[in-house]
C-alpha cells in the first residue's frame, strides 16, 4: 500500500510534461496559427499553407500540483533511508490537485487574403483533459478519521473530463473603419472520437463522533464514449472520426487599433457542444443521497502476507462498491468543448517593437483558472519575429517564456514556450512547447 501511495505521488508530480495556453504565440504576428487563438488576427503574408501534419504541434499543460521540491520537503533523512512525514505531505496537498492539459495537432491548414477579407481552413486533432482531486481526499488519506477529523465531513467528489475530437474549421475575418477594427470568426464541425465526462461527483464521507466508522453518501455519474480500435475499425472512422458523435463549435475574436500607439484585442475559442451517441457507457449511483455506514478495513489484512494483502484489497473494494452501489447503462450525453478566453492590449514603442499585456481564463467545475502575461514583442525586418514573456498563474508566479518565427524565403519555422525555465528548475507546474513549419507567400500591402 505504501509503495502504491508513493508511486502515485511521484507520478502526479512528474506527469506534468505537457505544454501551455499559447500565451507567447498570441503576439507573434507573422505566424498564421495565431488565428486559432484569435480569429481576428491575420498573418503578414497574402496566402499560406502549412506543411501537412507539421504546421502546428501544440502540447499544453498547467496545474495546481506539487513540484519536486515540495515532495522532497516531506521526506526526512533517517540514516541511509528517508521517512515520509504524512503531516507535511498533507500540507503539500492542502489545496487539492487540479490538472489541465491539452494537445492540438493541425493536419492541414491554409489561408488567403482577398482585399479586406481573410479566409482560412484547417483540420485539427484536439485532446483536452481536466482532473480535480479535492483537498479533503488527501486529508482523509494522510490523517485518517481520528484526532481533529472525528465528527468531520469530507467532500471526496473528484472529477475527470476528457474529450478527443477532430475538427474541420472554416475561418473568416474582415477589417472595418479604415482597417482600425477587424472582426473574425471560425465555424467548426466537430467529429467526436473519445470522451469521458463527470456529470455528477457528490461523494461525502462523514466520520462518526463516537466510533471509527463513516457515514457515506454518494451521487455519482460518469459518462464515456470510447472508440474501439480493432479489426472492425474502418478507414473512414479513423480519418473522419465517429460521425454518430458530432457537434459544432465557434471561435470569435476582435482586434481594435485605438491609435498609432495602442491596440486592444479579445477572443473566445471552443464554444460549442458534441452529442455522443455511440460506444456509450454510463456509471451512476443506484440510490443517490442515501447514507450508508462503512466500518473501514482491518489493517492486519495488509500487514501479514501477500495473500492477505490481496484479500484485504478485494474486500475493501467490494465493500465500498456495495455501499456506493453503482449501476451502468448506455445513455447519450453532451459535452462542451472546454472553452477559453483571451483579453489583450499592446503599447507600441516603435513600429516594430511593442509591450503586451494578456489575460487568459478558463473554467472547470466552478473553478476559475486565470493567467496574466506581460510580453516584449519585436519584428526584425522580414526575417525574424521574437517574443519574451513573464506569466503569473494561480499559485505559480515564476514563468518565463519565449517565442521566435524565422522566415527563410517562403519557408517559415516557429517555436514558442510559455515556461522555458521549468525544465531546468523545480517549477514543473507549467511546461510545454508549440512549433510548426509553414509556406508563406506575398506580403500584405498596408494602406498609407
Amino acid at each position: 500500500m505504501r509503495k502504491l501511495l508513493i508511486f502515485s505521488l511521484v507520478f502526479i508530480s512528474l506527469s506534468q510534461v505537457m505544454a501551455q495556453n499559447n500565451l507567447t504565440l498570441y503576439n507573434i504576428k507573422p505566424v498564421p496559427q495565431r488565428m486559432a487563438i484569435n480569429p481576428a488576427f491575420t498573418p503578414t503574408c497574402k496566402w499560406y499553407f502549412g506543411t501537412p501534419a507539421l504546421s502546428s504541434l501544440d502540447f499544453s499543460y498547467n496545474s495546481r500540483v506539487i513540484g519536486l521540491n515540495e515532495l522532497s520537503s516531506a521526506l526526512e533523512p533517517n540514516g541511509s533511508n528517508y521517512t515520509l512525514d504524512m503531516t507535511k505531505l498533507a500540507n503539500v496537498f492542502s489545496n487539492g490537485v487540479s490538472v489541465n492539459s491539452s494537445y492540438n495537432h493541425e493536419w492541414i491548414g491554409f489561408g488567403f487574403r482577398l482585399r479586406k477579407s481573410m479566409w482560412s481552413f484547417s483540420i485539427n486533432e484536439k485532446l483536452k483533459s481536466r482532473v480535480l482531486l479535492p483537498s479533503d481526499f488527501f486529508r482523509l488519506v494522510f490523517e485518517g478519521n481520528g484526532g481533529d477529523n472525528v465528527g468531520d465531513v469530507f467532500d471526496l467528489g473528484f472529477a475527470m473530463d476528457f474529450i478527443h475530437t477532430r475538427e474541420f474549421a472554416l475561418g473568416y475575418s474582415r477589417s472595418f473603419i479604415d482597417d482600425k477594427l477587424r472582426i473574425g470568426g471560425r465555424i467548426k464541425y466537430i467529429a467526436g472520437i473519445n470522451a469521458i465526462q463527470t456529470e455528477r461527483n457528490d461523494l461525502i464521507f462523514e466520520t462518526s463522533a463516537k466510533a471509527f466508522t463513516y457515514n457515506v453518501k454518494s451521487d455519482l455519474k460518469f459518462n464515456s464514449s470510447l472508440m474501439p480500435i480493432d479489426s472492425n475499425t474502418t478507414l473512414n472512422s479513423v480519418l473522419l472520426g465517429n460521425q454518430q458523435n458530432s457537434g459544432f463549435g465557434i471561435d470569435v475574436g476582435a482586434n481594435l487599433k485605438l491609435n498609432k500607439k495602442l491596440s486592444l484585442s479579445a477572443s473566445i475559442i471552443d464554444l460549442g457542444v458534441v452529442q455522443w451517441k455511440d460506444n456509450l457507457k454510463s456509471t451512476f449511483t443506484k440510490n443517490p443521497g442515501v447514507y450508508h455506514e462503512y466500518k473501514g478495513m482491518d489493517i492486519q489484512d495488509f500487514l501479514v502476507d501477500s495473500t492477505n494483502q490481496k484479500k484485504g484489497f478485494e474486500t475493501f473494494k467490494d465493500t465500498l462498491m456495495e455501499i456506493i452501489a453503482l449501476d451502468t447503462s448506455s445513455e447519450s450525453f453532451r459535452t462542451g468543448l472546454m472553452g477559453e478566453f483571451y483579453l489583450g492590449g499592446n503599447l507600441y514603442i516603435t513600429k516594430n517593437h511593442n509591450i503586451g499585456a494578456l489575460m487568459y481564463g478558463s473554467f472547470y467545475k466552478k473553478e476559475f483558472y486565470p493567467a496574466l502575461t506581460l510580453s516584449w514583442n519585436s519584428q526584425i525586418g522580414r526575417v525574424l519575429a521574437l517574443s519574451a514573456i513573464y506569466t503569473m498563474y494561480r499559485e505559480s508566479y515564476v514563468n518565463l517564456g519565449f517565442g521566435a518565427a524565422l522566415k527563410l524565403g517562403p519557408e517559415q519555422f516557429y517555436i514558442t514556450t510559455d515556461n522555458a525555465i521549468g525544465s531546468v528548475t523545480d517549477n514543473t507546474r507549467n511546461l510545454g512547447i508549440h512549433f510548426g513549419w509553414n509556406h508563406i507567400f506575398g506580403k500584405r500591402k498596408i494602406k498609407k
